[in-house]
């Protein structure tokens, strides 16, 4: 993996994954995002940021939704708001790199709270299927950067529907490598297991090794709605394209009238980013989002 402690957003992201299934299918040099870069003047790139959590060195995506306010998911914001730090710009890893103090006070901002939705309980998961309530907002201190600006959240999601190709982008993996490995040989295989190096079948006969990279710059792509539940939204991501470890916590637009409006928050999917991806949805959380942000005010 190129950031091994990406699993606090792959943990996520593999509900649907490889340990259900008997056997397991091989990829190699998947582009799973199957997108493109966002520029740095691209109107899209002005409402995501990065979440860095410095305690486990981990990536996740964020949308602005109000001047001190981001919108993410819960499973990112598991630590101290102390060890968290919202990143501006379109490569989190280059700004977090830098040892230029000018530079950090313009792309680096405090987090001074979170709060995450009552009903996230990742205890209950492994039984929840669905409706997870994987959903946070983050107050950081201080002011947006130039050309930053909060998105809209969708006003109905009554809108969306089965087959509507949808926007995604976060600061994930773009590509996965894999390759069958001998349990037997891997040390510490329940500890590969936990943190996504390795995937196996129920029987751990079958397994692979996961090597993810590409991590740490924004980019977008496109994926069909394939099904809505009552606080979530699911999309088929079996063509290559859709969301990633790091991804998580980032948005999922639709686009009317030549603007893009958010309704989703990335959750999680498939292990090896190529099946389905599941998207809280942010419109159910409309109430929830503005009362909580009132009373962090």
């Amino acid at each position: 993996m190129a950031r091994i402690l990406l699993a606090i957003s792959l943990i996520a992201l593999v509900s649907c994954g490889l340990k259900s299934q008997p056997e397991v299918e091989t990829t190699t040099g998947t582009g799973i995002m199957g997108g493109t870069l966002v520029s740095e003047k691209a109107p899209l790139a002005s409402g995501i940021v990065g979440i860095y959590d410095l305690q486990d060195n981990a990536i996740c995506t964020g949308s602005l939704i109000a001047e001190n306010f981001v919108l993410t998911a819960a499973h990112c914001v598991q630590t101290k708001p102390s060890k968290l730090k919202v990143v501006f710009g379109v490569d989190v890893d280059a700004a977090m790199a830098t040892r230029e103090p000018d530079v950090l006070q313009e792309v680096v901002r405090k987090v001074v709270d979170v709060k995450y939705h009552d009903s996230y309980k990742p205890e209950e998961h492994e039984e929840k299927q669905s409706d997870w309530g994987d959903i946070a907002i983050i107050k950081f201190a201080g002011t947006l950067p130039a050309g930053y600006k909060p998105v809209q959240i969708l006003a109905d999601s009554n809108v969306l529907r089965r087959g509507t190709v949808v926007t995604v982008a976060g600061y994930g993996v773009s590509q996965v490598d894999v390759e069958p490995v001998d349990p037997k040989k891997i040390k510490n295989l329940d500890e590969a297991l936990e943190y996504g190096e390795v995937m196996c079948d129920d029987n751990l006969k079958n397994c692979l090794k996961v090597d993810m990279s590409g991590d740490g710059v924004l980019r977008e792509t496109k994926a069909p709605i394939s099904s809505i539940q009552m606080s979530e939204v699911r999309l088929d991501e079996s063509k290559g394209h859709g969301t990633c470890a790091g991804d998580s916590g980032g948005p999922a637009y639709i686009e009317q009238n030549g603007q893009y409006y958010l309704f989703g928050v990335t959750s999680r999917g498939s292990q090896l980013c190529d099946g389905v991806g599941v998207y809280t949805n942010a419109v159910y959380y409309k109430t929830w989002i503005a009362e909580v942000m009132q009373k962090m005010k």
